[in-house]
């Protein structure tokens, strides 16, 4: 199992113990190392999401309801399971923030390419033809956007059919469909991917072909037929995205 596929299925499905996955955590190098990374982010998790309760919590609330100040009609209540929930959003804020701020390797060229031919023909003709059979939905197309700190202008946002996450060689991204004056393109965001050598031509299955660009932050990967305009449909692109400050995934 090469590299990529192993972080993959890492991110996907992190207790994951058939034997393919045992060996390539045996391995060492790097595999030794994305593993560990990968089991720590799930420790930090599992941490964050198990608050348990304060002793006598129980005895609180129900003292707190035979008082004033927890007076339904007034809006105060006792603080206990509010300050409960806190702890777990902030905990669970840390861990997310210490495991994808830290400094995180770029893939090669290479990878790259291989992960974006993986990626295509994974679901690239099936995400398409989902597409062409469904209407579009702008909620959720910005939702997903937005949850990635990325904003589309609303010209480009009139050309995209579909829309959802999915796993790029450094985390969450986007897989969106777009139905453009030079035909329907594939669009690949990367907010955590950076390509060495932008832009880079990839070569795909079925006569199709992938430009790949870096962007504001991140980077963007189409695809369409070969022979279309793949410089001038990224600048235009380009011209039509904005970024947030901060990813929220």
């Amino acid at each position: 199992m090469n590299l990529l596929e192993f972080k993959r299925r890492l991110m996907t499905d992190p207790a994951n113990r058939e034997p393919e996955m045992l060996e390539a955590r045996a391995a060492g190098g790097e595999y030794a190392g994305v593993a560990a990374e990968s089991d720590r982010f799930e420790l930090m998790l599992g941490r964050a999401l198990h608050v348990p309760a304060p002793h006598g919590l129980a005895d609180e609330i129900i003292l707190r309801q035979s008082l004033a100040e927890d007076d339904p009609s007034s809006g105060r209540f006792g603080r206990w399971p509010y300050l409960a929930a806190v702890a777990a959003a902030l905990a669970l804020a840390v861990a997310v923030t210490t495991f994808t701020g830290g400094e995180r390797s770029q893939p090669t060229l290479s990878d790259l390419r291989q992960h974006i031919a993986w990626h295509w023909q994974h679901d690239g003709p099936q995400v398409i033809a989902a597409a062409n059979a469904q209407a579009s939905d702008i909620g959720r197309i910005e939702q997903v956007f937005a949850e990635l700190g990325l904003h589309i202008e609303p010209g480009l946002l009139d050309t995209v059919r579909l829309t959802k996450f999915c796993p790029t060689p450094d985390g969450a991204g986007a897989h969106a469909v777009l139905e453009t004056e030079s035909g329907t393109v594939t669009m690949y965001y990367m907010p955590r991917t950076h390509v060495p050598s932008a832009p880079a031509r990839i070569r795909l299955d079925d006569g199709m072909e992938s430009l790949v660009v870096n962007v504001e932050r991140g980077s963007l990967a189409l695809i369409a037929p070969a022979g279309v305009d793949m410089p001038e449909l990224a600048r235009e692109i380009e011209r039509q995205l904005s970024f947030a400050p901060v990813m929220t995934i």
